[in-house]
This record gives C-alpha cells, sequence and structure tokens, in this order.
C-alpha cells in the first residue's frame, strides 16, 4: 500500500556554502527555518522587524532599510508601535521605538549588503490597508475600522517586487533570492478565502522566481506530500515539529552540495554534543563525552574556520 506522494524536487545551482550570510524575511517559515540554518553553522538574520505576513509588508521593511523613509507610528495606550514592523518591535516613547527601528533597519540594511541568500516567505495576499499608510505588516489592535481589508493582485504584488528585486540587484550583485509560501493556513480568514490567497502567492512566487531567483515548494510538500493532520501541531494549522524537520531536509539538500551536506550533519551532532544537559554533569563519561565533541569541533575549525559556532 502506497500511502505518500512521490514528490522530486528539483537540486538547485545555489550550492549555499560555509562563509555564506543568509537573511530570512516574511512568515512563520523564516523563524521555522532559522533556528536550522544556526544549528547547522550558518550566520543568519532573520526579520528584524519582526513576522511579516503580507508580501507588501516584507517589500516595505526592505525599502525601507535601502531608502529609509516613512515608519508610521502608532501609538496604543501608553505603547507606541510602527506600522511597518510586526508588533515584536515597540516602545514606551516614540523616540525609543525609532531607536528599535534604526537598529533593525541597519541590521538588515548591513546583511543585504553582504549575504549571498535571501529567503523570502509569504504568508497571506491579504492585506490591512490603512488609510494613511497603506499595507501594514500589523494592526497592533487598533480599531478595525481603521482599515479595508483586502485581497492583492498578482499584478499589483508583482510590480512592487520587480522594483525591489532591482534595486536589490544594484545594491549585492552576488545576492541570490529564494521564494516559498507558507503552508501555515490562515484559517481566521476562512478556508476558502486562505485558498484564494495563496494561489495568488504561488502565482507570484513563480512570477518573480523565474524572473530572479529560486522557488523552493514548501507550500507543497506540506499540502501535498505530506497531507496528513498528524503532521500539523494541535491546532490543525501549523505544521507540526516532524514536518517542519522533513522541509528542512528538502531544504537542505536544495541548498546545499553533498560535501556540505556531510558538514552539517557533523556540526549538529557537535552543536547537540555540547548542549545536552546531562543527567550527571561533571562525571567521568561526561567529561570524556564533552572532550570527544570540542576536539571533534576544534578539528572543523581548522578545516573550515567559517563555520558560525554562537
Amino acid at each position: 500500500m502506497k500511502l505518500q506522494l512521490d514528490f522530486k524536487i528539483d537540486t538547485s545551482t545555489l550550492n549555499i556554502k560555509y562563509g555564506d550570510e543568509v537573511v530570512l524575511l516574511g512568515s512563520c517559515f523564516s523563524d521555522t527555518m532559522t533556528s536550522h540554518f544556526e544549528t547547522s553553522g550558518f550566520k543568519v538574520l532573520s526579520n528584524p522587524f519582526g513576522t511579516l505576513f503580507h508580501p507588501l509588508a516584507v517589500a516595505n521593511v526592505i525599502d525601507e532599510a535601502i531608502s529609509p523613509n516613512k515608519i508610521g507610528v502608532v501609538q496604543r495606550d501608553d505603547l507606541y508601535f510602527s506600522w511597518l514592523a510586526s508588533g515584536k518591535l515597540f516602545a514606551r516613547s516614540e523616540f525609543e521605538l525609532e531607536k528599535h527601528l534604526t537598529t533593525a533597519r541597519n541590521k538588515l540594511i548591513k546583511s543585504l549588503k553582504k549575504s549571498r541568500l535571501l529567503i523570502v516567505s509569504f504568508g497571506s495576499a491579504w492585506g490591512y490597508i490603512e488609510r494613511d499608510f497603506g499595507i501594514v505588516a500589523n494592526c497592533h489592535k487598533m480599531p478595525h475600522t481603521q482599515f479595508d481589508k483586502k485581497l492583492s493582485t498578482v499584478d499589483l504584488m508583482a510590480l512592487r517586487w520587480n522594483e525591489i528585486l532591482t534595486e536589490l540587484k544594484r545594491l549585492n550583485p552576488q545576492l541570490n533570492v529564494v521564494f516559498t509560501v507558507s503552508p501555515v493556513r490562515h484559517f481566521k480568514d476562512g478556508l476558502v478565502e486562505n485558498n484564494r490567497s495563496k494561489s495568488r502567492l504561488i502565482e507570484l512566487t513563480h512570477q518573480l522566481s523565474s524572473r530572479h531567483g529560486f522557488y523552493f515548494p514548501s507550500y507543497e510538500i506540506v499540502i501535498d506530500q505530506l497531507r496528513d493532520y498528524r503532521f500539523y501541531k494541535n491546532d490543525l494549522v501549523h505544521p507540526s515539529d516532524d514536518a517542519v524537520a522533513y522541509v528542512w531536509e528538502s531544504f537542505s539538500q536544495f541548498l546545499f552540495s553533498e560535501h556540505t551536506l556531510s558538514i552539517v550533519k557533523k556540526v549538529k551532532q557537535i552543536k547537540m554534543t555540547l548542549n545536552h544537559k546531562s543527567l550527571y554533569p561533571g562525571s567521568k563519561l561526561d567529561g570524556i563525552r564533552i572532550k570527544a565533541a570540542k576536539e571533534q569541533q576544534q578539528q572543523l575549525i581548522k578545516k573550515i574556520p567559517d563555520i558560525f559556532w554562537e
């Protein structure tokens, strides 16, 4: 009995290697993949403006990093937020908020200038439009009457992203861009509405990747290949740890050469050993285990000094 569809993912020509820095922007997919990059020994910047779902919201933070323009300050009670960012960035004064946003902007532009890989994950084509600002990254619990909810067209999103990608190419000609669509269902929008949204994102990412980069099918892996609620968390919306690990395995094969993959496995094993909390810390066996892992780490540092161990 066959219980799973075969799904062969085309290999890319990226051949990402140690020393290549990585930027991840967008939906929860960016957040979940970040930890795997870090445990594999890569230097990563992930969502300095917080998790973003709409393609235009992601484009806005890149644009803001390249050409600082407006931050869209919004006050709620004694807290200050920005229409550009998620609720992760907040402050008790407008001055303090601007400091946080400047730090995020500087981190992003610095990484975009020197990274070899940008991974962009889109979550939803449903946008909330604040009448004075435009598409916002987050509504920050402001009154719903302040926003118009609208399903953005592929043409509108593609036009904006073609402009952004042209700017990125000028900024860093060595930057490769991988697009993907988050497999997380935006159930609160409604299942029919979520599918309308995802279909537009899939068309958008294929248009952009055909001209400017690569497409990785994280959406198709979870929705079509795994295709079972046992691969979801209890909310039946977010992929489980097993599903995320499965996607990472496919993603790493998409990004890395066989040689780099073999090093990734060694790095993850060493980090796992060094970070493991022993039942008997300070024991003879524990000391032997840690000493062996540190010796392996030093051997790899000599061979590949670009591995990021922090």
